[in-house]
């Protein structure tokens, strides 16, 4: 049961860029990045009272970190990754946002939550070389131009992402569900504002497919999926369920292929390979070094 919960959530969280590609043919990026927002802080309010999860006072330094968590979790990321995949490919797409873990180790590194060691140095080094050879068709090409700017904004999102996973290592007591509906709660807030601040919603219209599209993509994409992690995290830890890391990359690509029609490169395969890899290497090492101590007593 466990397995078949961890190839859901790949799935899931993999087919959120085909979904995007749908969506971006008839809203804007903030027009769809609010209603992602909006219809995920609906789902997770209406199971947090069906859950009957209990609320409890928050000071005001933790309430800034909750809206520190809504701008960087929710406004940033799916602001920059919608406004990017208007020039970027889903499958493109997803492999950059496999970079989430690799930011995570370098923020990790940088802020000392964690104690920095070899094997996040190395992993660290590897996720880099990834980049570049992502990077590197364009790069050699055209050079830091302005046809790059997609891929560095929603590589910038993942940056963002990972940098709301850090506060959120600095709230172990706060209860998930809660944490996450509220920081949806005010991303959705922010981005109604920037909507209404910019003309968007006059303009929007609901064509059929987009719309379903993006109910999808925020009802399980960013409600359910998260629900269903959180409760990955509870049966099997956390272990475990960070193996989602490598499936939403692989999900995001095959599923880009098949149904979008995606072009896969080998500089693109080469990356992702490698920026698995980097997420790969201190779990690796250390299983070998359990496994070594073992064999030894």
């Amino acid at each position: 049961m466990n397995y078949i919960l961890l190839l859901f959530i790949g799935v899931i969280w993999g087919g959120q860029f085909v979904l995007i590609d749908f969506s971006l043919a008839s809203y804007t990026p903030e027009q769809l990045a609010l209603l992602r927002t909006f219809y995920a802080a609906v789902f997770l309010i209406v199971f947090c009272l069906v859950a009957k999860r209990k609320r409890y006072k928050r000071d005001l330094k933790t309430w800034s970190k909750v809206a520190a968590i809504g701008v960087l979790e929710v406004v940033i990321p799916f602001t920059l990754v919608m406004w990017g995949q208007q020039s970027v490919s889903g499958s493109m797409a997803s492999i950059l946002m496999g970079t989430i873990p690799f930011f995570t180790i370098i923020l990790v590194l940088l802020t000392r939550v964690e104690r920095a060691t070899k094997a996040k140095f190395v992993g660290m080094l590897i996720g880099f070389i990834g980049l570049l050879v992502l990077f590197a068709p364009d790069l050699m090409t055209t050079g830091l131009s302005s046809a790059l700017l997609p891929q560095l904004a929603i590589m910038l999102g993942a940056l963002s992402f990972a940098s709301a996973l850090i506060i959120i290592r600095s709230l172990p007591n706060e209860d998930a569900f809660l944490l996450s509906r509220d920081a949806f709660i005010i991303g959705t807030i922010i981005m109604l504002g920037i909507n209404l601040g910019n003309g968007s919603l006059q303009g929007m219209h609901f064509a059929l497919y987009p719309f379903i599209a993006s109910i999808i993509l925020g009802v399980f994409c960013s409600g359910l999926v998260y629900v269903l992690y959180v409760s990955l995290i509870k049966r099997a830890g956390a272990g475990f369920c960070s193996l989602s890391n490598y499936l939403v990359p692989l999900f995001g690509s095959l599923l880009g292929v098949i149904i979008m029609g995606d072009h896969i490169s080998i500089n693109m395969v080469f990356a992702c390979l490698l920026i698995l890899l980097s997420i790969a290497v201190e779990p690796i090492l250390s299983l070998l070094k359990r496994q070594s101590r073992a064999n030894a007593s």
